[in-house]
């Protein structure tokens, strides 16, 4: 049996799906699995033993760049398609249901094709008040997949393993519980302020070991933020690792770790994979559709945010969520 997925964006959506696979494999595990899916997001599926062969594909040029580079963007696209093509599946399921991704679904030679989604002439399922994964499960279900875990996971290596414990050897050498503090998200609207990250790393930093974790290109932001709190030399009170860590090793970390702040990210989606509780703030978006699922995760939900999902909002409400209030509940969850 030949099986066609399709999940190529973002990380978070990504992640999602790992568990949609996993249920796949075990239904079928003799089948070939074939993951369609964005470059950026490969890293989730390397060490993934459900997944057999990855099409990876540019999606974030191609979006950038599509009207500067049209002659690329068509063969980029053509080339994966021709790749789906080669061969026919017998199932071809899209569980991202966006136009990028139904192309490639409608292109895809298969005898059976599901989508999450309305699209013309293909078997779906839509229900937009279902939290992502329990719309993904009754996609699944229309091909009698059961769905009893779906839970996300993210595999790593030994590579990983020994990179997170020289880390955790070199700066924290008290062994202290592992706080994983991810300030930054894809909206700014969905963004705690950066100076009450502070507060809250000071205000916790007797109890734990506190790494802010983020991309390379926030690391100067961070830095200049710690200075203007005082939080440098041996007052740092943890680590930064901003732009150090690879996605598998920053999963390894999150795994190691007793507890994680961030927002609605795609770290607070990784913490629910390898089952380390979170404190995820919410303003913007609906922590119904998108939120942690785990037993001891916490959202704090900032009072007087209508949910407008907008990735750039003038009210920035999440900025009126005090920083006393978020270290209650770091204090809470570990417990």
């Amino acid at each position: 049996m030949k099986i066609l997925v399709i999940k190529q964006t973002s990380l978070g959506d990504v992640l999602h799906s790992t568990g949609h696979i996993r249920a796949l494999k075990k239904h079928y595990p003799n089948s070939h699995l074939t993951l369609l899916t964005a470059n950026t997001s490969v890293d989730i599926y390397r060490y993934n033993a459900w997944v057999d062969e990855i099409i990876a594909i540019d999606r974030y040029r191609i979006k950038r760049n599509w009207y500067r580079e049209p002659v690329w963007a068509w063969r980029e696209i053509s080339g994966v398609m021709a790749k789906i093509r080669q061969q026919r599946f017998d199932l071809a399921i899209d569980l991202q249901g966006l136009a990028k991704s139904a192309l490639f679904l409608y292109g895809a030679k298969a005898d059976r094709k599901l989508v999450k989604g309305n699209w013309w002439r293909l078997e779906g399922f839509r229900d937009k008040n279902l939290h992502a994964i329990r719309e993904m499960d009754r996609v699944l279900e229309l091909a009698a997949i059961p769905t009893l875990d779906t839970s996300m996971e993210f595999c790593v290596s030994t590579r990983e393993k020994r990179t997170v414990d020289n880390l955790l050897a070199r700066d924290n050498p008290q062994a202290k519980p592992v706080l994983v503090m991810s300030p930054f998200t894809r909206w700014a609207s969905k963004d705690w302020p950066l100076d009450n990250y502070l507060l809250a790393r000071k205000a916790v930093a007797d109890q734990f070991h506190v790494v802010f974790t983020g991309s390379a290109e926030r690391q100067r932001e961070v830095n200049e933020a710690m200075n203007r709190h005082g939080l440098t030399g041996e007052q740092a009170g943890g680590a930064n690792l901003l732009g150090a860590l690879t996605l598998p090793e920053f999963a390894e970390l999150t795994r190691r770790a007793e507890l994680m702040l961030t927002g609605d990210s795609f770290p607070m989606h990784v913490a629910g994979a390898v089952k380390t509780p979170v404190v995820a703030l919410f303003g913007p978006t609906d922590e119904r559709k998108t939120g942690p699922l785990g037993p001891r995760d916490q959202v704090v939900r900032v009072t007087g945010c209508d949910r407008c999902d907008r990735p750039s909002c003038p009210r920035r409400c999440l900025a009126r969520l005090d920083h006393t209030e978020v270290v209650r509940a770091i204090r809470s969850a570990e417990r």
